[in-house]
């Protein structure tokens, strides 16, 4: 082999096979963020009002994948896995030392692109929230001497 040909495959060898976009990847659990159809952060992790919402995600993607966080508490995984299994999607678990760290702890991702707008569970349920609270504020207020009688 000639010298030109040698030097890209010491250089795999030595440095490993060149990635696209490894911190894109490494913040979304190992998937582009083109991928992504929704997401939540360690911070909301264990609150029950996402579960619900997780489930809607679920049946309406029943080709994607969950990937959950493996450095979570497992009685939270469980939940996940649980949730998984009722809705029939696989999940894989990522316990590799560089998620250890990572903000993003639960991923629902496609095999191809799906640009998806928002994709962070907590933006879907506070915009809820935020649209009934318009409502709420769009009703005229009774006077407060209406409310004894």
């Amino acid at each position: 082999m000639a010298k030109q040909e040698m030097d890209p495959h010491v250089q795999n060898g030595l440095y490993g096979t060149p990635e696209i976009n490894p911190d894109e990847k490494h913040q979304y659990l190992g998937n582009f963020r083109e991928r992504v159809y929704a997401l939540q952060k360690r911070a909301t992790v264990g609150d029950s009002r996402y579960l619900q919402a997780w489930e809607e995600q679920l049946e309406a993607h029943p080709d994607a994948v969950l990937y959950l966080n493996g450095h979570i508490d497992s009685d939270v995984l469980n939940q996940y896995m649980k949730l998984a299994a009722k809705h029939q999607s696989k999940f894989t678990l990522k316990t590799d030392a560089i998620y250890d760290q990572s903000d993003i702890v639960v991923v629902l991702a496609g095999h191809s692109a799906v640009h998806q707008e928002p994709v962070s569970i907590e933006e879907t349920i506070t915009d809820d929230k935020d649209s009934q609270d318009s409502d709420d504020q769009t009703k005229p207020k009774k006077p407060w001497y209406k409310k004894l009688f």
